[in-house]
């Protein structure tokens, strides 16, 4: 910033100068003052106003420079905080503290929205790898039953093959479901619908939905205390079960599994009034070290690495629709005995709106 650029955006300032000066000026005429001293007066005056001008452009041409420079010459201006020194004089300090607030605003969405690119691309990379196996199964599958055919295998033979070829087509299309609702995820606000729903319809449609897998895995459903009433989105709540309820086949144990759904009311007509649903099974839970970290993307845990074909994803999204929806959501487990997911719907309506 030159002396002459910073002189021009003082020019307000040196024209009242000026007109204060023809001011006094009039008034040491009018009083009889020799010219001599009044030129004496002007000299002082507007060297003062200018001296003062110099020092003012002084403090402020180091600040400047580098505001200019770094707007141009710095590789990302959102840096550009880094690259300039605190002023020390008022409107510089007001200016600094601006860009250091915009500056940061910006650089934590950036750092969010790569955060959120990074995430769907591990996902879509751990996605596509997890979506090969069953399809790789499939083709073998659908092989061996034509070839049963061919060879004349009983059709009880043929039969248990088209089952388990059925079975690894719908675990892709479960895995294109998870896909299709991890991307919604995003734009969950514009995507879901609050209303009051039964929570033994909720819960029922989801194990309708899982029923496949669950007979497989020999798992039975019990419910309880379910005739409540809650405010969510139909659509997503059964996802989010469905989830869990297949994260609960996945660990089941081989013989008597179970998953119940229990529901229950709490706080009712105060402030914090809510309707608990937990959903709880019986297989080989979670060890206590790994319990804080379960609703953690990509986290598998110690089960996961033993071969149940584990991504973890599931309680990730579960966590992270719930966390939109304004749903509570934990988790406890006993190793060797069980796990159990609770997720909290406030009875406010009030507060899905606010959130």
């Amino acid at each position: 910033m030159s002396f002459w650029m910073y002189v021009r955006s003082a020019l307000s300032g040196i024209l009242i100068m000026l007109a204060a000066v023809g001011a006094l000026d009039l008034v040491l005429a009018v009083s009889g003052t020799p010219w001599s001293v009044t030129l004496l007066a002007d000299f002082l005056v507007l060297a003062a106003f200018v001296l003062t001008l110099l020092v003012a452009w002084l403090r402020r041409r180091g600040f400047y420079s580098d505001l200019a420079h770094g707007a141009t010459d710095v590789e990302h201006p959102l840096w550009i905080t880094e690259m300039v020194d605190p002023p020390d004089f008022a409107e510089g300090e007001l200016t600094y503290g601006a860009l250091r607030a915009i500056s940061k605003a910006a650089n934590d969405d950036v750092a969010s929205y790569r955060r959120q690119v990074a995430d769907y691309r591990e996902y879509v990379e751990t996605w596509v790898h997890e979506a090969k196996s069953p399809l790789a199964a499939a083709h073998l599958m659908l092989e061996n039953l034509v070839d049963a055919v061919t060879d004349g295998a009983g059709p009880q033979e043929a039969v248990a093959k088209a089952d388990a070829l059925e079975e690894e087509l719908e675990r892709v299309e479960g895995y294109i479901e998870q896909a299709l609702f991890f991307a919604r995820s995003e734009t969950l606000d514009r995507d879901y619908l609050i209303r009051g729903h039964s929570l033994r319809d909720l819960v029922t449609t989801a194990i309708k939905a899982n029923a496949r897998p669950m007979i497989a895995a020999h798992v039975s459903p019990v419910r309880r205390n379910l005739d409540l009433t809650v405010f969510t989105d139909d659509k997503w709540m059964e996802f989010i079960l469905g989830q869990l309820i297949q994260n609960s086949v996945k660990y089941a144990r081989p013989q008597g599994a179970v998953i119940e759904f229990s529901g229950r009311l709490l706080g009712e007509g105060g402030a914090d009034e809510r309707i608990e649903l937990t959903v709880r099974d019986n297989g080989c839970g979670v060890p206590e070290a790994d319990l804080p970290r379960v609703f953690d993307r990509g986290f598998t845990g110690e089960n996961g690495r033993s071969g149940k074909r584990s991504t973890g994803i599931g309680l990730y999204l579960v966590r992270r629709l719930c966390d939109k929806m304004g749903i509570g959501v934990s988790a406890d487990s006993v190793e060797g005995e069980g796990f159990a997911v609770t997720l909290t719907f406030p009875a406010n309506k009030m507060h899905y709106f606010e959130h």
